[in-house]
């Protein structure tokens, strides 16, 4: 019994000795598609075939974010289906079979990790048909969220053809999604944020829909903006004097600066002698332009007149030194060109708004408030009731409006400011994109249109 006990001991340890050392190197290899049943771009004649994903390594039972079958989407949407697991490959069911003069678009999502947790990086797609020949159609595109412009990461995208077949795809990381092999036709494609998993589009989910049209063999690209839904009007919150003949009218909600101000009806009370009229409307986002333009033109403006002072100290140094044969002379008041202009008053920044182009210009992000220009000075200390309506909000929902209350307070801090009390505080001009340069014997005079100085 010693020896044979002896024996076994040793060949344990011999055993042992096979595995692998304790420190060897961490796996941080995403699991990888090594295999797909049915193969690429195939053609299925057996309707009752089951996809299968084969990988090159042991995956886990258990997705990121969900169960098995989120782990797969199959487009068009046909039927259930069930997702089973096995060391090294998923394996996929649809109820009732696949449907004949067909093609599939499986994506496996990158939700599928090994046994070391690490996720696909990227989504896996195989497409094949169940008669006919794949057609290279493609729409493509970007999910951004209509109010901040940042895009949305995987967001849910469906298109629902004229014969209310329902494509599916997903976003990535950076909100680009793409259905390839659409067959050709008139698309009502949404996308939306899943936020319960059921793969619909709920009413209280934030989501965007454009109508497409796809043409056989061809490439669409395209942008959807989401938003939160929204069933109530926009309604004014309060009112802010930005300076003498510039105010702000803050709403709930964001406005829909698409559709213009014709519909807006603003108006001013008591009405009275004093009372100013409005006018110039704008939604905030056309203000920021405008204000940036504005103070573009006074800066080009303001180095014209520098050059003209410049121009006319050097003639006027001339002519002390040798006077003109007809006795011309510069006036003293012709050296000073510059007025009192001051640019139009940039918008105070709201929590949560950038109203605006973005940064690269690429879009122009809404705003929550309408910009009011006034023909003259608003009075001091007097309180006036401002009232509101015909205001769309961003989605699209009419009938907003409201009334706020408003005063200019009566602020001295010196005597300069008791000088320019009577002074507009910005150009009263609304169109000052434009600067002129006129020449008049060797010197300049600048024109911001429509006023020349």
């Amino acid at each position: 019994m010693g020896r044979i006990l002896s024996v076994v001991i040793v060949m344990t340890s011999a055993c042992a000795q096979q595995e692998m050392p304790p420190g060897g190197p961490e796996d941080l290899r995403p699991p990888v598609v090594i295999a797909t049943t049915p193969g690429a771009l195939e053609k299925v004649t057996d309707l009752g075939t089951k996809i299968r994903f084969e990988f090159d390594e042991r995956i886990s039972e258990r997705v990121t974010g969900g169960v098995l079958e989120t782990a797969i989407a199959v487009s068009p949407v046909v039927g259930v289906y069930k997702v089973e697991h096995s060391p090294k490959a998923l394996t996929l069911t649809i109820e009732g079979g696949l449907r004949p003069e067909l093609v599939y678009r499986v994506t496996l999502t990158p939700t599928v990790s090994d046994m070391f947790g690490n996720t696909m990086r990227d989504p896996f797609e195989l497409v094949f048909s169940t008669g006919g020949d794949p057609v290279p159609t493609t729409l493509a595109g970007q999910v951004w969220d209509r109010i901040t412009g940042r895009a949305v990461q995987q967001a849910t995208i469906v298109a629902v053809s004229n014969d209310s077949l329902v494509h599916r795809s997903t976003a990535d990381r950076t909100g680009i999604f793409a259905f390839r092999y659409l067959p050709a036709g008139t698309f009502d494609v949404t996308a939306f944020e899943d936020q319960n998993r059921n793969g619909e589009v709920d009413s209280t989910e934030v989501q965007g829909l454009i109508p497409l049209f796809v043409e056989e063999g061809d490439t669409v690209l395209t942008e959807i903006s989401i938003l939160t839904p929204d069933a109530s009007e926009a309604k004014v919150t309060g009112a802010e004097v930005l300076d003498s003949v510039t105010l702000a009218l803050l709403f709930d909600d964001f406005l829909d600066f698409e559709t213009g101000v014709d519909e807006v009806e603003i108006e001013i009370s008591p009405d009275a002698d004093d009372t100013p009229m409005i006018v110039d409307v704008m939604h905030e986002p056309d203000y920021v332009v405008w204000v940036e333009r504005v103070t573009d033109s006074l800066s080009r403006l303001d180095s014209i007149e520098a050059e003209e002072v410049a121009a006319l100290r050097l003639l006027s140094d001339a002519e002390a030194v040798m006077p003109s044969e007809e006795g011309s002379a510069i006036r003293p008041e012709e050296l000073v060109l510059a007025s009192a202009r001051r640019p139009p008053p940039s918008l105070p920044q709201l929590q949560g708004s950038a109203a605006g182009p973005t940064a690269d210009g690429a879009r122009v992000l809404p705003g929550r408030r309408l910009i009011l220009r006034l023909s003259v000075p608003l009075p001091y200390e007097i309180e006036f009731a401002l009232t509101v309506s015909g205001v769309t909000n961003i989605f699209g929902l009419p009938g907003g409006g409201g009334e706020a209350t408003l005063s200019r307070e009566l602020v001295v801090d010196s005597v300069m400011d008791l000088d320019s009390m009577g002074v507009s505080d910005s150009i009263a001009a609304l169109d000052t994109g434009v600067v002129t340069l006129i020449g008049v014997a060797g010197a300049y005079s600048g024109c911001i249109f429509p006023v020349c100085y």
